[in-house]
């Protein structure tokens, strides 16, 4: 705190990564000398890339804890652009477990209106064009995103064809929303942890401890493109 009673000057991190769950953060710690502060009763963890000062936290499940962190890390630490990772459930046949999936395009398919159809967001064309080039190995397309599971594979047929979205899952939509609305940028990368070849939590169970490291170490090597880039 500074003297005189005045408040310490709020920490800066341009570069936000946010996972839904602590499982799917504690990897991406794993992978570096990750600083933590407990800020209004939450962990959030600080480390540089690239001379770029990057913030990492958890938001907990679903579309609202989803918002309002993202509302929080572009509140108190003025970033500039969010990177949301972690695991997703797999609707384009083509797509095989562990694949990795970069949003190209967000929507909220539990949004139930007789008036307005369900909101779909493109996500910043020039930054995934950049992030296509260096990462080729990325698949790119439309995510779906609900409080809910893709659990049945009628769902996932209809998700796939209705929206041609890739993948689905809890918070992507909610992210990408929120930092569209106040002028940020937001990145969705995913994981496919269960395909809809079994019951979803069996399938999960099975698979997220080889996904999620590769998922994060993607996270680390995007955060370090995007700070040597400074676009944002």
């Amino acid at each position: 705190m500074a003297s005189g009673g005045e408040k310490e000057a709020p920490v800066v991190a341009g570069i936000a990564l946010l996972a839904a769950l602590r499982h799917e953060l504690r990897p991406l710690l794993a992978l570096g000398n990750w600083r933590r502060e407990k800020l209004s009763g939450r962990d959030f963890y600080f480390r540089d890339f690239n001379g770029c000062r990057v913030v990492a936290t958890t938001s907990g499940l679903g579309k609202v804890m989803a918002a309002a962190t993202t509302q929080l890390l572009i509140d108190r630490f003025a970033s500039r652009v969010i990177v949301n990772f972690g695991s997703c459930g797999g609707l384009d046949p083509g797509l095989a477990i562990g694949d990795l999936v970069l949003a190209s395009a967000v929507v909220e398919y539990d949004f139930i209106s007789h008036h307005k159809p369900a909101p779909k967001l493109v996500c910043d064309a020039g930054l995934l064009d950049r992030l296509g080039e260096r990462f080729p190995e990325l698949r790119q397309g439309c995510l779906a995103s609900a409080d809910r599971n893709a659990d049945t594979p009628a769902i996932r047929r209809r998700l796939n064809s209705e929206y041609q979205a890739l993948v689905a899952d809890w918070e992507g939509a909610a992210v990408v929303r929120v930092a569209a609305r106040m002028g940020c940028r937001a990145l969705v990368l995913r994981g496919v942890t269960d395909s809809g070849a079994d019951e979803l939590t069996a399938e999960y169970e099975r698979h997220y401890l080889s996904v999620l490291p590769r998922v994060a170490a993607k996270v680390a090597e995007i955060a370090g493109f995007l700070a040597a880039i400074n676009d944002f």
